[in-house]
């Protein structure tokens, strides 16, 4: 399923999910979505984060994000940008035996 197919994808997105290019090249991981970028560091324990506007995504796999073809390299995350308000949301998800309401 694409990125722009539906507007729940968005929230498939879960910090710590792998990013990888176009060709699979392992990128680094999710740190934090924010409003218009994606946050993403090299290990989980960097404090140098690199972005990439949320229009780059291509796909949302189990575990990865998948960017478009054609994106450039990550540049480094301008700290005038920090100030978005993150999503912290949880990943749409069926619990099996729950009744809806």
């Amino acid at each position: 399923m694409a990125f722009d197919d539906t507007p729940f994808e968005r929230r498939s997105i879960i910090g710590g999910m792998r990013v990888r290019s176009a060709d699979g090249k392992m990128l680094g991981y999710v740190a934090f979505i924010g409003q218009e970028h994606l946050y993403v560091r090299h290990s989980p324990f960097t404090r140098n984060w690199k972005e990439v506007p949320l229009s780059a995504v291509g796909r949302v796999l189990r575990g990865a994000v998948v960017l478009r073809e054609g994106t450039g390299p990550l540049v480094p995350a301008d700290k005038q940008h920090h100030g978005e308000i993150l999503s912290l949301t949880h990943p749409l998800a069926l619990v099996p035996g729950a009744t809806h309401v």
